[in-house]
């Protein structure tokens, strides 16, 4: 009895140990999208990422889209005076560094705009000497008057434009960060603002 026991234990240990000693030696694997159709679903970090800005984004341009405004560019293009809209930078108030991101938020502003509204565009990346000194002088760029000197550079009677910031809180080990995406569309020879809205969503390092 002994003599077939002891083996078959002993047999036993060495196939648990080597699965675990596979298991815990398992290389890490570079994936995509199509063959893991969640990935997008985790949440990593508490920076931004693009599950993030997709659902700010949305929420900011279907009120944009859907907004009292729109109705008058219609009406605009209709009489033969479509609207010249211009994509402004955002303003990155967070303590992230997420300029690509808003970067590639400017592209999708775009194309809705595009596609879907009665206004002429002007494409953002065409503007490189512009957008490079609005970069610079983010605050500045607000003023009104350099609003309307910007305005007449790109020909635009409006610009869409806006802001990101956070809120950060920690207690003990757990954080948590708010964010809030400010959407405004600006006539360029007033500065007044023709529509604005504002989302936000909440995450969080909890224990």
């Amino acid at each position: 009895m002994k003599a077939t026991t002891i083996p078959t234990r002993l047999l036993i240990l060495a196939t648990v140990s080597l699965l675990g000693l596979s298991i815990g030696c398992a290389k890490p694997q570079y994936v995509r999208d199509t063959e893991m159709t969640d990935i997008d679903e985790y949440t990593m970090s508490l920076r931004f990422d693009r599950k993030d800005i997709d659902r700010l984004y949305k929420e900011n341009i279907d009120k944009m889209l859907s907004a009292r405004l729109m109705g008058d560019w219609d009406r605009q293009a209709a009489s033969g005076n479509a609207p010249i809209v211009a994509i402004f930078p955002m303003r990155n108030e967070t303590t992230e560094h997420v300029g690509k991101s808003l970067d590639a938020l400017l592209s999708k502003f775009e194309t809705d705009l595009v596609n879907n509204s009665a206004a002429d565009v002007v494409s953002h990346e065409n503007q490189p000497d512009l957008i490079a000194e609005v970069k610079r002088q983010q605050s500045a760029a607000y003023n009104p008057q350099r609003l309307a000197a910007y305005g007449k550079q790109l020909g635009a009677q409006y610009f869409v434009t806006g802001k990101v910031y956070d809120v950060a809180e920690q207690v003990g080990s757990e954080r948590r960060v708010q964010y809030f995406m400010f959407v405004q569309v600006l006539e360029v020879e007033t500065g007044a603002i023709k529509f604005q809205n504002e989302a936000a969503l909440t995450k969080g390092l909890m224990k």
